[in-house]
């Protein structure tokens, strides 16, 4: 039996969006165990359905051949990716082949891998913007950033804008005025939704709101989703002093 660790250490893996492509294709578990054979992948039907009802997760040459034989990308079986192994994986790249791409040596970009924490120069970083398609966005969260980030959005909209600016400026390596365009918008709008919850409730706080649906919480993941958004998604900027460049 494998140890809890090892599995955690595998890719992520969504158990519905694999059921959902074997069940496009109308294939049975048998099949996509015959397939998973193809690539030199010996995983039997009762393992892909411990995959499919989340009680194990393929590892990574695993989730590569399943990708293959359920004729989708491995992006669509990892779900939304963020650290820096998910990006590689979800290009169907090995790490010796995106460190030729990007001149690296394998030792030292498997270090940032297993941590999470891209840095590098303008160069290496436009070479691994371009080859894992990453938005500036993925940047900040290759570079292991993406928490300190949202921690830092939850903090300008309790507070003053201003207050967070250098830091958020400083992690993102985006022009200041830009930056602080976006939390002052951020933060009002924030504010707009306090005043829409207290007039949902007579103004009164901690009374129980009116049957209206009070406005969804502002969830670290939402702030981020939001901050993006105001900056216009911008495209990446490996030049920028961002954080992998620290």
């Amino acid at each position: 039996m494998e140890a809890p660790q090892d599995i955690a250490a595998r890719p992520p893996f969504s158990p519905s969006a694999a059921r959902r492509a074997r069940r496009g294709l109308h294939m049975t578990l048998d099949q996509v165990a015959y397939g998973l054979a193809a690539f030199r992948v010996a995983a039997g039907p009762g393992r892909v359905a411990a995959w499919e009802a989340g009680t194990d997760r393929p590892t990574e040459a695993e989730l590569l051949a399943l990708a293959e034989t359920l004729w989708c990308s491995p992006g669509e079986l990892m779900g939304a990716a963020g650290a820096l192994r998910e990006h590689r994986i979800g290009r169907r790249l090995t790490v010796a082949e995106l460190c030729a791409r990007i001149g690296l040596p394998p030792s030292r970009y498997t270090a940032m891998e297993r941590a999470n924490a891209w840095r590098g120069d303008s160069r290496s970083t436009a070479a691994l913007a371009r080859e894992l398609g990453l938005s500036h966005r993925d940047l900040v969260a290759v570079a292991g950033s993406a928490a300190e980030l949202e921690q830092l959005l939850a903090e300008t909209v309790r507070g003053r804008p201003k207050a967070q600016l250098s830091a958020v400026t400083g992690l993102t390596g985006l022009r200041r005025g830009r930056v602080s365009a976006a939390l002052t918008g951020l933060h009002r709008e924030f504010a707009y939704r306090e005043h829409l919850a207290l007039s949902w409730t007579s103004g009164v706080p901690g009374t129980r709101p009116h049957a209206a649906a009070t406005p969804p919480p502002a969830t670290p993941a939402a702030l981020a989703d939001r901050f993006w958004a105001l900056l216009g998604h911008p495209a990446a900027d490996p030049g920028a002093s961002g954080a992998w460049s620290r």
